[in-house]
C-alpha cells in the first residue's frame, strides 16, 4: 500500500507521478517478418482452393487424391502461418516518479508477469531527442522508448534521471 501527497494526485484516480506506455519497437524487422508470413499463408490457401477451382482441371481418380493430400496439406500450413502473422501483445512500461522505479510488465496468459524492474540509477544509460526517451538496462539491451504526452510528466521523468545522474 502506498500513499502520495495531494499535490502528486491530479484528480480522482488520476496519478500523473506513475503512468504506463507502451514500449514501441524500433526495429521493423518483426513486422516484415509477420507480413511475409500472413501472405505466404494466404497464397498456400488460395493455391488449395485453385487446384479444384482452376478451369480444365482433371476429374480422374488418380488424381483426385494427389489434390486432395495437396490441398489439406497446403491449406493446413496456410492456416497456421496465417494465424502465427499475428502482432505479439506490447509490453506497458510503468514508470513510477515518486520511486523513481522503471518497470516492464508483459501480459501472458491474462496475466501481468514483470519482465525487467530496475531503478533510474540501475538504468544503463538514457538518451533524450525532443520528447522521447530511450531507456536502456545495465547491460546495454533496449527496455523501452518513452513519449510521454504530457508535459508535466516528460519533465518530471527528466529531471528524476537527471538527479540519478543518468542525463
Amino acid at each position: 500500500m502506498t500513499t502520495t501527497s495531494d499535490y502528486i494526485t491530479d484528480g480522482p484516480g488520476r496519478n500523473p507521478a506513475v503512468f504506463g506506455v507502451s514500449v514501441l519497437a524500433l526495429d521493423a524487422g518483426r513486422t516484415l517478418g509477420r507480413l511475409a508470413r500472413r501472405v505466404t499463408g494466404a497464397g498456400l490457401i488460395l493455391a488449395a482452393a485453385g487446384l479444384w477451382l482452376a478451369p480444365g482441371s482433371s476429374w480422374a481418380a488418380d488424381i483426385l487424391l494427389i489434390k486432395l493430400v495437396l490441398s489439406l496439406v497446403a491449406g493446413g500450413v496456410g492456416l497456421a502461418l496465417v494465424q502465427t502473422g499475428g502482432a505479439p501483445d506490447t509490453p506497458q512500461v510503468e514508470i513510477d516518479l515518486v520511486r523513481r522505479r522503471v518497470r516492464v510488465v508483459g501480459r501472458t496468459g491474462g496475466k501481468d508477469v514483470v519482465l525487467h524492474d530496475c531503478s533510474f540509477a540501475d538504468l544503463g544509460r538514457v538518451e533524450k531527442t525532443s520528447n522521447t526517451l530511450m531507456l536502456w538496462d545495465a547491460h546495454g539491451n533496449l527496455l523501452a522508448e518513452v513519449a510521454p504526452a504530457d508535459r508535466r510528466a516528460l519533465k518530471a521523468l527528466v529531471s528524476g534521471l537527471r538527479d540519478a545522474g543518468k542525463l
